[in-house]
């Protein structure tokens, strides 16, 4: 029999701090193999829900019409008479359609999962930095919607190539980046 005093401890946490078989054996794994299993079950995880009929009726359309009235302001703080009608931006010589991946969220996404998963991170760092790289990849998705519009005016014939690939790839990219300087800076702070 056992006294109050007695400590059952587990041979990886001879402290007794009571942590879970799971969490020692996650702890016992390389920082690579936390970031990068942690990164792909949250993207799972954000693909589950995003295909998932739970956002596509209730989430997605009120979504991409907050977007689309938000572009159609920032258009008409530079003198364009359009309007958002559901999810288009409709003017007098082109409407744009903001449709699911045109959203942004599969890049701000990638970027959330990846700060999530950084093992080398405090939990107010990484909110601190899902904050502050949610905020900043919204404004700028909704600058390629604006600027999407705007192409189709200005510059048709290039209209395609960044709607389908230019806009997707370059904004994964400056995602990607944000990642990279935020995991700069965190490493600045461990190196100081």
């Amino acid at each position: 029999m056992t006294g109050p005093q007695d400590k059952r401890t587990h041979p990886k946490d001879p402290e007794g701090l009571g942590k879970s078989a799971l969490a020692i054996w996650w702890q016992s794994k390389s920082p690579i193999f936390r970031f990068l299993a942690g990164f792909v079950s949250l993207m799972v995880l954000f693909y589950a829900f995003y295909y998932s009929p739970l956002y596509e009726q209730f989430i997605m359309e009120r979504l991409l019409g907050l977007q689309a009235r938000l572009a159609n302001a920032m258009l008409h703080l530079i003198g364009h008479k359009t309007e958002a009608i559901g999810d288009h931006l409709v003017g007098p010589d082109f409407r744009v359609s903001i449709k699911g991946g045109c959203d942004g969220l599969e890049a701000t996404a990638l970027y959330m999962s990846a700060v999530m998963a950084f093992p080398f991170a405090l939990a107010r760092e990484k909110c601190r930095g899902l904050l502050s790289g949610v905020l900043i990849l919204s404004i700028l998705n909704l600058f390629r919607i604006a600027g999407l519009y705007l192409a189709g005016i200005y510059w048709k014939a290039g209209f395609e190539f960044l709607h389908l690939h230019g806009g997707v790839i370059l904004f994964t990219l400056i995602a990607i980046s944000m990642w990279l300087f935020w995991v700069a800076r965190i490493r600045s702070k461990l190196l100081s």
